[in-house]
């Protein structure tokens, strides 16, 4: 994998504040609180090591007095807040970056239609930040516009010259990106593909082309302002949101300086599971964002209002980023407060994340993955899609539905595009491709390759058939059903599983795994087919699931779906070199760091789980007990528990060539270390 040398904010840079307001034309007191005398000890209490604060949000206002030409200044701006967090964080000596609104600027739009992303039709697009009821929302700019050259970029280097600001984490980017008709975006799809008109409807079988195009006028966009800030000042920092992550997979080519988004407000813990492990594969530093707060339903919803997470929940969130490797930062904006104020309470609760964060540090900060899972995420794949934008409506259920169905059965997961998983294939004992239909014929012919060396490959989904060939598979394809619904023996028991297609396939070098049924019966009205397939191919082997069982778990996460898969997959790999006995909510993340062994152990559970209105966790029960078995020539110098305090008992059982190390219970993040 190559090797991004980013420049991060140093060794002790790891928890931060990121303060935004998103300014807008009907705020009253923006930056009256925003002084050194009130935001120093704020920042002190909660002991935060970088920030970021508002600068330009998606209403396209800034809340300090802009003097670029074309900028738009809040009317409600009463001090200028960013001369106060910049004398705050340089009393303190912290790093401070500008939250940046780039693509979506509603104030822009206003002023300059021609700038924004016009629809197919021929309507500006927008969402909701600059808009009156009737009124066009121009408020998303065209990657190809003068917008970038004639504010954004002018700005960016006006607050560094100005401010002396150490980056920017630019927000409403990939997310805010749709395909734009305008007429420099018609002329540039015609001049790079031929074609001559933009296809309208992801149904058009040019859609794939276009895309594409867009998502490459986006990066270029980026780069171009990339460039120019580091340019005009070398060592200032640049992100754009959710860039280079786990819906924007491949080779992270645009020049940003390090990799974040920020996680949901609800159920972040979940999809921060995923996000963790693909951004740590990037080869660049990184972080992801914790919302402090969160609320019942969906955001629009008034009649539920925001309100401040319980800690042990923020904590739960930060643990899953930490184990990774990656920094933490905490999104807080106290609803009700336009003026800069930081509220103590909240700073105080804050404090305490920071705290659990920091005591992670010197295991956590540096540390690199072992290797045991990689679940293939192909780039190739995703940018087939016929997506209607570059983010939202990418489909990645059934990696999703992969990565949770393996940690749920404790295996240490990596995500994986080709671009980082091609080099190193060899490191994994185990790789699942899950409803990969479109991955390159060169990632078809390395896993071949892969597993003529004895690695092993877990593929699933009907089109794996033709993808694979029936000979490495080992079966004869029988015909697909569509929208079915079968039985799939698990355990003692079975469970309905439904697929768009599902291919009848018949073994024949393979063996058969498990059985497929009409009804709950085990031995009566079982289908011909069975379950899955077992096949050795060269010194390795491949199964096969003929049908699409991780978006199946995805959307349901039933837990004999899961013990299907568990089952399966022990059949085809065996026993890892590492393995854990844990309750289901128990994720595991291998990492290693100075020669150590580190099994961390991420309790998900929540305090009241049967409540569907609400995503909040009000306190973590603990859970256990936990056993870890790690494979190993002789006896370790040490093994011990990091970070909680719990029973915990080891011993090295020579016979076995195993450490087997039992803890009693983990509250939220522990970790056994083999030295």
């Amino acid at each position: 994998m190559a090797t991004y040398r980013g420049r991060w904010h140093g060794k002790n840079r790891y928890f931060g504040l990121h303060y935004d307001l998103h300014a807008g034309k009907r705020d009253t007191e923006l930056g009256r609180r925003a002084t050194p005398k009130d935001l120093v000890p704020m920042l002190r209490l909660m002991g935060c090591q970088f920030v970021q604060t508002d600068c330009k949000g998606h209403a396209g206002y800034t809340s300090w007095y802009s003097k670029t030409p074309g900028a738009s200044v809040s009317p409600g701006v009463k001090r200028d807040a960013l001369k106060g967090w910049r004398a705050a964080t340089r009393e303190l000596g912290l790093p401070l970056h500008c939250h940046y609104s780039g693509i979506w600027d509603a104030a822009a739009g206003a002023k300059h239609a021609d700038w924004c992303i016009v629809g197919k039709d021929g309507q500006p697009r927008g969402g909701g930040f600059g808009a009156s009821a009737g009124q066009p929302r121009n408020e998303r700019m065209c990657p190809r516009s003068p917008y970038l050259d004639q504010l954004m970029i002018p700005q960016m280097l006006e607050l560094i010259d100005r401010y002396g600001v150490d980056g920017f984490w630019v927000d409403g980017e990939i997310w805010a990106v749709e395909p734009c008709y305008c007429d420099r975006c018609r002329k540039a799809f015609k001049e790079a593909t031929g074609i001559e008109e933009p296809p309208a409807e992801p149904s058009d079988p040019n859609w794939v082309a276009w895309i594409n195009f867009t998502r490459e006028g986006f990066e270029r966009y980026v780069t171009r302002y990339c460039d120019a800030v580091h340019a005009h000042k070398p060592g200032v920092l640049v992100c754009s949101n959710w860039l280079q992550t786990f819906k924007d997979p491949g080779e992270p080519s645009v020049p940003t300086d390090w990799i974040s988004g920020d996680t949901a407000w609800v159920f972040g813990l979940d999809s921060g599971r995923c996000d963790a492990r693909f951004i740590s594969t990037r080869g660049k530093h990184w972080d992801l964002m914790i919302w402090a707060f969160t609320k019942s339903g969906p955001m629009t919803h008034r009649a539920n209002p925001w309100t401040f997470k319980p800690v042990q929940m923020i904590q739960q969130e930060a643990a899953v980023i930490a184990a990774l490797g990656g920094a933490v930062a905490i999104y807080e904006t106290p609803h009700g407060l336009r003026n800069g104020q930081l509220v103590p309470w909240r700073m105080r609760r804050l404090r305490d994340v920071g705290r659990f964060v920091k005591a992670r540090r010197s295991l956590c900060q540096g540390s690199e993955t072992i290797p045991q899972v990689a679940v293939l995420h192909s780039e190739h794949h995703i940018h087939s899609q016929p997506a209607r934008d570059l983010m939202w409506n990418i489909d990645t259920a059934p990696v999703e539905g992969a990565t949770y169905c393996l940690l749920e059965n404790h295996y240490g997961v990596d995500i994986m595009d080709e671009w980082a998983l091609k080099p190193r294939l060899g490191d994994f004992p185990l790789v699942v491709a899950p409803e990969q239909d479109n991955m390159s014929d060169e990632m078809v012919h390395a896993l071949k390759g892969y597993l003529s060396g004895g690695g092993k490959l877990l593929v699933s989904g009907a089109a794996a058939f033709r993808r694979f060939g029936g000979r490495f598979l080992g079966v004869s394809g029988g015909k697909v059903e569509r929208e079915a619904s079968y039985h799939v023996s698990a355990g003692d028991g079975s469970v309905r599983a439904f697929s768009a297609a599902w291919r009848m396939v018949k073994p024949r070098a393979a063996k058969p795994f498990g059985r497929l049924g009409k009804t709950p019966l085990l031995e009566e009205r079982l289908l011909r087919g069975p379950a899955a397939t077992l096949n050795k191919v060269g010194k390795g082997a491949v199964a096969y699931v003929p049908f699409d069982v991780f978006r199946f778990f995805a959307e349901c996460r039933y837990p004999m779906v899961r013990q299907f898969v568990g089952e399966l997959t022990h059949a085809l790999a065996g026993e890892m070199a590492i393995r854990v006995d844990a309750p289901t909510c128990v994720d595991v993340v291998l990492r290693r760091k100075a020669g150590r062994t580190i099994i961390h152990l991420i309790n998900r559970a929540s305090g009241i789980p049967n409540r569907p209105n609400d995503g909040t966790v009000d306190e973590v029960p603990p859970v256990g007990p936990v056993t870890v078995e790690v494979k190993l020539p002789k006896r370790p110098a040490s093994v011990s528990l990091a970070f909680e305090e719990s029973d915990f008992d080891w011993k090295y059982v020579a016979r076995r060539g195993k450490a087997v190390a039992t803890v009693d219970k983990v509250h939220i993040h522990a970790a056994i270390v083999v030295g």
